[in-house]
């Protein structure tokens, strides 16, 4: 069963190796760069490594509660503070809060977050709009997928003009490396873990995986065990995928980076029509038999709980100083500043980036500890 740090690492992986697949076919061009296609598989390994660092708590869950629980608060104590608070506290998205991390929050925080590449940071741009643009909708609803907040508006600024991003669709060409990295690995991997927690039998997984893997029944018949039969699928469906989407991005190369491909595009997308399938039908069994499985519903109902507890005394903690400073604030606030560490306001910060450090602190935590540091504000 894989945790965050599995997962990314298996993403990394896929990563590097597709760069240097793509990196090899685009040699020359690379080497008129100054560049090897090494580099571009790190490049896109490094970006793979950091691709989920702004997930919070309970991953997609967490988000869909953050966010709705921010609208909930800038309507009913934000806005009506007079403290002027940015517009994008309504809203949350791991991927800003991700880039948030990266150039700001941690590391050397406040003087350039962990410091990396502007090459690193633009290849992290999935979504390279902020909250309010109309491309960060989703169904409707505003303010769904975006990459930077306001308090990052510089730093976004910056990368994006070192990168040279441009056009329509202005995405750094690595992002979609990366990105099919991800829908690569979390596409098996889920599907595995099903047959791992016994949601799904192995007979179904051998059926999904073994015609994009290749591998014919004789030679899966070799394996002893079903645990080495899922390994021997698992490489091979990856090594295909992995060459497919290398030929793609070759054949489409010249779009990306024009920055003309639309980013609701995929890179699995534009393989060949017979793979599209194959992975769609694995992807089909992932939605219909474990995003709603009742372990992930009890799961994310939990969510709610956990993190409006944690956000409600962190928030009234930070809201405090915005309105106070840290010289006359009551004891439950100073209490709860005194949990955050390193997450916690200074002087002059500004009342919006000291509200998001409450944020900040919720959002860093992990599943463990967010479900037990509630328990213990409700004094269980």
């Amino acid at each position: 069963m894989r945790n965050r740090l599995l997962h990314t690492l298996e993403v990394a992986s896929v990563g590097r190796s597709l760069g240097f697949a793509v990196g090899s076919r685009l040699a020359g061009e690379l080497r008129a760069a100054g560049h090897t296609p090494d580099d571009l598989g790190y490049l896109v390994q490094a970006v793979c490594t950091a691709h989920d660092i702004g997930n919070p708590p309970f991953g997609h869950a967490g988000e869909e509660v953050i966010a709705t629980f921010m609208a909930r608060w800038m309507e009913a104590e934000g806005r009506p503070s007079g403290l002027g608070l940015d517009e994008d506290l309504r809203f949350f998205d791991g991927n800003a809060q991700g880039f948030r991390i990266l150039t700001r929050a941690d590391g050397y925080r406040e003087r350039g977050g962990l410091k990396l590449t502007s090459a690193s940071l633009g290849a992290f741009l999935k979504y390279p709009w902020d909250a309010l643009d109309p491309r960060a909708a989703r169904q409707g609803r505003a303010g769904v997928k975006f990459n930077h907040f306001a308090t990052e508006r510089e730093a976004f600024a910056a990368v994006t003009a070192a990168c040279g991003l441009g056009g329509a669709h202005a995405r750094h060409p690595a992002v979609w490396l990366m990105e099919a990295a991800d829908d690569i690995t979390y596409g098996l991997a889920d599907l595995e873990d099903a047959v791992e927690l016994q949601i799904v039998p192995y007979a179904t997984y051998e059926a999904l995986v073994a015609p994009l893997a290749r591998v014919e029944a004789g030679r899966l018949a070799d394996e002893d065990t079903e645990a080495q039969k899922v390994a021997l699928l698992r490489s091979g469906a990856i090594g295909r995928l992995i060459g497919a989407v290398t030929e793609a991005y070759c054949e489409h190369h010249p779009r990306f980076m024009a920055g003309a491909m639309p980013a609701g595009e995929s890179l699995i997308g534009l393989c060949e029509a017979e793979l599209r399938g194959l992975f769609r039908a694995v992807q089909d069994t992932n939605r219909d038999t474990l995003y709603f499985h009742p372990r992930k519903a009890e799961f994310e109902i939990g969510a709610w709980d956990v993190l409006e507890k944690t956000l409600a005394v962190f928030l009234e903690a930070c809201t405090a100083v915005a309105r106070h400073g840290f010289d006359d604030i009551p004891s439950r606030p100073r209490q709860a500043l005194s949990l955050m560490q390193d997450y916690h306001p200074k002087p002059g910060f500004s009342p919006s980036e000291t509200i998001r450090c409450a944020i900040d602190f919720v959002a860093g935590m992990t599943d463990n500890y967010a479900a037990h540091l509630a328990a213990r504000l409700r004094g269980l």
